[in-house]
């Protein structure tokens, strides 16, 4: 049983360290770099501005200015109509106040700009990165992780859309949801791990949030790191691979970070993969 437990606790660091170098990779790689040089490319729209498109082009997926195109080595095909949208202009203006003071105040005019959707545009293909996880045991891990959480009183929810718009999954300690739309059985189930993992890590019994750990400040992406990073782990147990590389890698996580975060990150997985391991016992093997 001790060898056992002693295999077990080495192939969880192999793992970790694993991804830790899986997440330099993925830093350093030529996909990854151009991922984030188009995302820099791109500026958020007003809602006024979303309108807009949505009125002229209302099956616009991903706009941006002629000249932005170009940088993303792609060009508006001739001939195609630009979409009207409003830019903001800010100009000052100096005064004198009753008491002799000077004072500026900002004036904002808008003008008219053009923006094109990618549909309208042709050259290099938008880089993409993997969003979902993949492999042939997603209902078999998603049946195992819903058996653990009903053990640990906490409830999981699957919904259309998260009352967090846009996310996949989100977790308030022994209430969990995994968004279904536009999601496989295999990315629900990691979801699934990741949000066990912040439920066991960050929320305590009594359903508050917690902010500290040994004295330490936990912040959100040293939240996000132990729960992916577990969600990883356990994808991985499963014979489950999941995009934790790139994910961790958005929200700047080092190797050093994540192998300092080791004990932590083995410790909840082996509470999760022990969960596993009983039903098990119980003639639902937890894995091949």
């Amino acid at each position: 049983m001790e060898n056992k437990a002693t295999e077990l606790n080495s192939g969880i660091r192999r793992t970790i360290e694993q991804l830790a170098q899986e997440t330099d990779a993925a830093r350093q790689s030529q996909q990854f770099r151009d991922y984030l040089k188009t995302s820099a490319a791109f500026w958020d729209y007003s809602w006024h501005n979303q309108m807009l498109i949505w009125r002229q082009k209302p099956d616009a997926s991903f706009v941006g200015g002629f000249h932005t195109w170009l940088k993303c080595g792609r060009y508006v095909r001739k001939g195609e109509k630009g979409i009207a949208i409003l830019a903001p202009m800010f100009f000052k203006d100096n005064s004198q106040m009753a008491d002799g003071n000077d004072a500026e105040t900002t004036r904002i005019w808008f003008k008219v700009v053009y923006v094109f959707d990618i549909s309208q545009t042709d050259g290099t293909p938008l880089p993409e990165l993997p969003t979902k996880s993949v492999g042939e045991r997603g209902e078999y891990m998603l049946n195992r992780l819903l058996g653990f959480a009903e053990s640990r009183g906490i409830s999981v929810q699957f919904v259309e859309k998260c009352k967090l718009n846009g996310a996949a999954g989100t977790s308030r300690g022994t209430e969990i949801e995994i968004r279904t739309s536009e999601t496989d059985v295999t990315t629900q189930a990691a979801t699934l791990a990741h949000e066990i993992a912040h439920s066991l890590l960050h929320w305590s019994d009594d359903g508050k949030k917690i902010t500290t750990r040994d004295g330490k400040e936990i912040d959100k992406k040293q939240r996000e790191l132990e729960a992916e990073a577990t969600a990883y782990v356990v994808c991985s147990y499963f014979g489950i691979k999941s995009p934790s590389d790139f994910y961790l890698a958005t929200y700047s996580v080092t190797p050093a970070m994540l192998l300092q975060a080791v004990e932590t990150i083995a410790t909840t997985v082996k509470i999760i993969l022990s969960g596993c391991q009983r039903e098990q016992e119980l003639g639902l093997p937890c894995a091949a």
